[in-house]
């Protein structure tokens, strides 16, 4: 067993000067009247200082107290350590006095309750769990208390702390280890490790510092050894050691699955952490947040898009998808603030602060598209005009579809839709209108181009295609319903000269078919057909029924628009 040292004897001496004091005090009973038939336990009290001694109980009653029986028990324990009866009458009466046990009782460390049970003559036992408390707990220190290393990082992240605890044990005049103690390291006021002492009062034990985001107990500061002290023992802290901590730099890299070109468009932002450790070598920062920021600079409407947190692997890398917004620039921000410690001091973490930022800038721009397009008349005539029909929108970062306002539309044209060539242009209107007018020369394909002024972030995009047939025109002239008026029963001709049209109006020898329609109906009937001479001119007689209106079709061929005539009424009397 170690000696005992010497600065010990100036802390033990005022202690058991105090432990007299109290119980010297506790030796002055004031005497009071016990109630009418009422069997009363007052105090139970040690009658001098030191580990052995005289237990006293204050009691009364209406009868003569026969037997007294006192319990010592440790508070943290059940079952009392000593128990003792030979109580003698030394002050006041059997009914209400003051009884001392005749020998002393050895006393143990710690928290002590007595328990008193008490008879008189009549039989009547009165009990109290606590007459009286003492607390002897012993006075602990630390001695040959370690703590290192003495400077951390985030790749020398434990700390080893070792010494004994001890306490003056009375009963054998030494220090004594502590065995079966819960040691702490405190840290910053902070438990971040938790030891036992042996039978010896030795403890050797292991902190692991943590790392969690911006979530870190590795900050510098003051660190000791704590005992938190229980029902045997007080409290106490060792001597205090300064652990400093080595913040190591930080880089990031940005990068993407695909340059983030076109808005509302997913791309993955990926890259890595890296730190720097104490060898000069750079590795990957496992666990950290990283912050993905994007920067429009549109000169009227510049602004930040903050996309949140990725979460760093064990390796440092990182990725998040997000949507493309419109932006120009991206950037990644690793925060690592200084961190307020318990004397109120702000110092650095294991990490310092680093940013980072894509080598290029990227513009992203609109995806364009063309809906609701078309080509008519369809067929159309040759040589006449045809009409394209279409509205351009511009898909944003949420989806929505907006209309394009600005830039060029161009309509072309393929006969086998590999080779284009241009025939109308126009500008979308207010809601992305189009409508672009062009010759109708043949039968072919037909689509639209946009082209972005280039400073309204919009990219080109093509329609789909869509094909137009184009026949040579035709036309019925002279149409005539004659003689008007005309007797019933008597013969109306009808009459009409077909044309067709190439490069000039020429006489189409082809059939023609004629309606009436007879007054107050609104239902055309086919009544007849007539075939036009060389001259394309034609002519039928009808007998006169009813009024009614005459007019003639051309049904048309692969080759030839159909074509209709102008009406005539004939009035029949």
């Amino acid at each position: 067993m170690p000696k005992h040292p010497k600065n010990v004897i100036s802390w033990r001496k005022p202690f058991t000067l105090f432990l007299g004091i109290v119980l010297a005090a506790m030796l002055v009973v004031i005497a009071h009247p016990a109630s009418a038939g009422a069997l009363t336990i007052r105090s139970a009290t040690l009658t001098t200082p030191g580990w052995s001694t005289p237990i006293e109980v204050s009691a009364a009653s209406d009868s003569p107290i026969t037997k007294i029986t006192a319990r010592l028990r440790l508070s943290n324990s059940g079952e009392p350590f000593a128990t003792v009866e030979d109580f003698a009458l030394v002050s006041g009466t059997v009914t209400d006095g003051v009884w001392r046990t005749t020998q002393p009782v050895t006393l143990k460390m710690g928290l002590t309750d007595i328990g008193v049970e008490v008879t008189d003559a009549s039989g009547a036992t009165v009990t109290r769990q606590s007459a009286g408390r003492f607390d002897l707990r012993g006075t602990t220190r630390f001695s040959e208390v370690s703590i290192s290393p003495s400077t951390l990082d985030a790749d020398h992240d434990t700390v080893t702390y070792a010494g004994q605890l001890l306490v003056y044990d009375g009963l054998v005049s030494r220090e004594v280890g502590v065995p079966g103690a819960t040691i702490c390291l405190n840290l910053n006021g902070a438990c971040v490790g938790y030891g036992t002492t042996d039978s010896e009062g030795r403890f050797s034990s292991r902190a692991h510092l943590y790392i969690r985001g911006s979530d870190t107990n590795m900050i510098e500061g003051d660190a000791y050894a704590s005992y938190s002290g229980g029902p045997q023992y007080f409290r106490a802290d060792s001597t205090r050691s300064h652990l400093k901590v080595r913040t190591q730099q930080t880089r990031l890299s940005v990068g993407f699955s695909s340059l983030p070109k076109v808005i509302g468009t997913t791309v993955l932002v990926k890259g890595r952490l890296e730190r720097k450790k104490a060898d000069g070598q750079w590795t990957g920062a496992a666990g950290q947040d990283v912050t993905i920021y994007a920067y429009d600079p549109d000169p009227d409407n510049g602004k930040w898009i903050d996309f949140g947190k990725a979460h760093t692997r064990s390796d440092g890398s990182y990725s998040k998808s997000v949507v493309v917004p419109q932006a120009g620039q991206w950037f990644v921000d690793f925060s690592a603030p200084p961190i307020l410690n318990r004397d109120g001091v702000y110092v650095l973490g294991p990490y310092a602060s680093s940013s980072g930022g894509f080598k290029d800038v990227v513009y992203s721009s609109y995806r364009t598209s063309f809906s609701r397009f078309t080509m008519s008349p369809n067929p159309a005539g040759k040589g006449a005009q045809i009409t394209a029909n279409a509205v351009l929108t511009r898909r944003t970062a949420t989806g929505a579809a907006v209309p394009v306002k600005t830039g060029y539309v161009d309509l072309q044209f393929s006969k086998d839709k590999k080779h284009w060539s241009p025939a109308g242009q126009s500008t979308p209107g207010a809601n992305g209108q189009l409508k672009i007018r062009a010759t109708a020369v043949s039968s072919g394909y037909w689509r639209l181009l946009f082209r972005s002024l280039g400073d309204d972030r919009n990219l080109e995009s093509v329609s789909a295609i869509a094909h137009a047939t184009v026949k040579y025109r035709t036309a019925i002239s002279s149409l005539n319903a004659k003689p008007e008026p005309v007797h019933k029963g008597k013969t109306i001709t009808v009459s009409g000269v077909l044309k067709r049209y190439t490069s000039a109006w020429h006489p189409l020898k082809a059939k023609v078919n004629i309606y009436f329609r007879a007054h107050g109906s609104k239902t055309w009937s086919y009544v007849g057909a007539a075939a036009p001479d060389i001259h394309g001119k034609w002519h039928k007689g009808f007998k006169a029924r009813k009024d009614g209106t005459w007019m003639a079709k051309y049904p048309g061929t692969s080759v030839y628009l159909p074509a209709t005539s102008a009406q005539d009424y004939v009035d029949v009397r």
